[in-house]
């Protein structure tokens, strides 16, 4: 008769567990960059589709149609787009919802602790307009931009928006 044991000495176990706990020091710091990195992803993804939505919306009506930061999803009440944001119909009172205009989609705020930005070269914008031919109502081309706080490398995205009304998204380094 046989007498075999089946299993682990108290050593292999610790050597074991002590691979697997360097293993995941290592791997942790970038499954945090790459979450990061995802989430900034798709804010950039919904916001380029808001902005899809919205031009469309406006050759497609044949009338104005803006996208403003919104916290309640009803109306243009915030300046930080983080909060979220709307695409209405605005034939009138540019960047304001008035009772006559129509919330056609909503994004609520973004995931996590995202940031999101739009400027012109004058500063900072509280609306986007799109005109009934698809092109924006600025003069100038605006840029949105979206990251997380605590990113690094070049994981910030920059949506330029062109007066013809085109967005194109761009990777830059973060601040």
């Amino acid at each position: 008769m046989r007498n075999t044991q089946h299993g682990f000495t108290l050593t292999e176990l610790m050597v074991s567990l002590t691979v697997v706990g360097i293993l995941l020091g290592v791997a942790m710091p970038s499954f945090r960059q790459f979450s990061a990195n995802s989430r900034t992803v798709a804010n950039t993804n919904s916001l380029v589709s808001a902005l899809a939505v919205a031009r469309s919306e406006a050759l497609r009506r044949s009338t104005p149609v803006s996208i403003c930061a919104s916290a309640d999803m009803l109306s243009c009440n915030s300046t930080d787009w983080a909060t979220g944001w709307i695409v209405f119909t605005d034939p009138n009172n540019p960047g304001v919802v008035d009772a006559t205009e129509q919330v056609i989609q909503s994004w609520p705020k973004p995931g996590g602790t995202a940031a999101v930005q739009l400027a012109d070269t004058n500063g900072a914008i509280t609306y986007l307009q799109y005109n009934a031919r698809g092109m924006t109502s600025l003069a100038r081309q605006a840029t949105f931009t979206t990251w997380i706080p605590g990113c690094r490398g070049s994981n910030q995205s920059q949506i330029a928006v062109t007066v013809m009304g085109s967005p194109q998204t761009t990777k830059i380094a973060c601040p």
